[in-house]
C-alpha cells in the first residue's frame, strides 16, 4: 500500500528555498497530518501545514524573498449537518486569523508559476503591514440547516431538526461571532477581492499601496499569537488593519501555523501543498534531528523539543 507521502507528496521539484520562520525555543505540535488529539477537535486528518509552538509574542521571519499581503481570514467550526461542532460544550473558531502570505515567484522559489508561504495565527503585525479587510459574510444557520437537510435527502422528523435550529440560533444569540465569516471575498472585481487570492500580475494592482510590500528573506513580518482559534467568547478585535492581540484562554497553544503550496490560476484555490519537511506525517515524526530533503537552505535544526 502506498504511504501517505507517496499518495500526496505533489510532483514537483525539490528546490531548497525556505528558511525557518522562527528561529528558536518553540517545538513541533502538528505536522502534514493531525495528531489524535487534534483530529478529535478538527474532525479531519488532513493539516497541510506545521504548527511550531511557541510563547505568546514570538518573532516570525519571512522564509524566503516576495510579495507580502496581510489579512484576516476565520470561521466557526461546523458539523456536517452546519450545526455548530462544540469542543467541551463551547463553539470554536477556526482559520488562519491574523496572517501573513507571501507570494514567492519563480526567481526565487525555482518553480514556475510562484509558490506561497502563509504564517498564521498572529498577535501582531511587523510595522509597515497592514490586513486588507472586508466586511464580513453573515451565515443565516437557519437556512443553511434545511439546505443540507433537503440536500442529503434523510429523514429526519420536524421536531428533531427544529430543535437542531433553535439550539444553535441559541448559541448563534450568545456568542454572536459565530454568525460571521472572515476572509470570503471571492469576487471577481479586483477592488473587492482578497489579496491573497491575488496572482502576480494583480499584485500590481495593489502597488505603491500600504497593503502589499515586498521582503526580504529573514525579514521580521510579525509575532505569534492564537487569533482565530476562539473558545466561547472572543475577547479580541476582529478584522483590524494593525492588530495587536492580548493573550487569551483558547483549546489550543500559541503557535505559528505555516504552509507552503500554490494558488491554482483559474479557480485561486490553494494547492499542491507541500511538507517543507518531506515527512507528510502527525507530529510524533518531527521530533528527530535526522530528517533530510527539505525545502531549507540551512541544516536541519534540532531545537524542536
Amino acid at each position: 500500500m502506498a504511504t501517505i507521502k507517496q499518495r500526496y507528496e505533489p510532483n514537483i521539484k525539490n528546490t531548497k528555498y525556505l528558511k525557518y520562520p522562527i528561529k528558536s525555543d518553540y517545538r513541533i505540535t502538528e505536522g502534514f497530518l493531525y495528531s489524535k488529539q487534534e483530529l478529535s477537535v478538527r474532525g479531519h486528518y488532513f493539516h497541510k501545514g506545521i504548527d511550531y509552538a511557541c510563547k505568546w509574542g514570538t518573532p516570525v521571519y519571512a522564509s524566503a524573498s516576495g510579495y507580502l499581503v496581510a489579512s484576516y481570514h476565520r470561521y466557526p467550526t461546523l458539523n456536517e449537518d452546519k450545526t455548530l461542532m462544540l469542543y467541551k460544550g463551547l463553539p470554536q473558531g477556526n482559520g488562519l486569523g491574523y496572517f501573513i502570505q507571501i507570494f514567492h515567484p519563480e526567481k526565487v522559489c525555482g518553480i514556475k508559476g510562484g509558490r506561497i508561504t502563509q504564517y498564521g495565527h498572529l498577535s501582531k503585525f511587523a510595522p509597515g503591514i497592514y490586513a486588507r479587510t472586508f466586511k464580513p459574510i453573515i451565515i443565516d444557520y437557519e437556512k443553511e440547516i434545511l439546505r443540507k437537510y433537503k440536500k442529503s435527502h434523510k429523514k429526519v422528523s420536524g421536531e428533531k431538526l427544529q430543535k437542531k435550529i433553535a439550539g444553535t440560533l441559541a448559541l448563534a444569540k450568545q456568542y454572536p461571532w459565530i454568525t460571521k465569516l472572515y476572509g470570503y471575498s471571492f469576487n471577481e472585481n479586483l477592488p473587492k477581492k482578497e489579496s491573497y487570492l491575488y496572482n502576480e500580475e494583480e499584485l500590481k494592482y495593489l502597488k505603491g499601496s500600504k497593503y502589499v510590500k515586498w521582503v526580504e528573506q529573514g525579514e521580521l513580518i510579525g509575532y505569534t499569537g492564537s487569533s482565530s482559534i476562539i473558545w466561547g467568547d472572543l475577547t479580541y478585535k476582529e478584522n483590524c488593519e494593525r492588530p495587536s492581540i492580548k493573550e487569551f484562554e483558547t483549546w489550543d497553544e500559541v503557535h505559528l501555523h505555516f504552509e507552503e503550496a500554490g494558488r491554482n490560476i483559474e479557480t485561486r484555490a490553494k494547492e499542491l501543498q507541500r511538507d517543507p519537511y518531506g515527512i507528510y506525517l502527525s507530529k510524533e515524526h518531527y521530533q528527530t534531528p535526522t530528517v533530510g530533503n527539505t525545502l531549507f537552505t540551512e541544516d536541519y535544526q534540532g531545537r524542536i523539543w
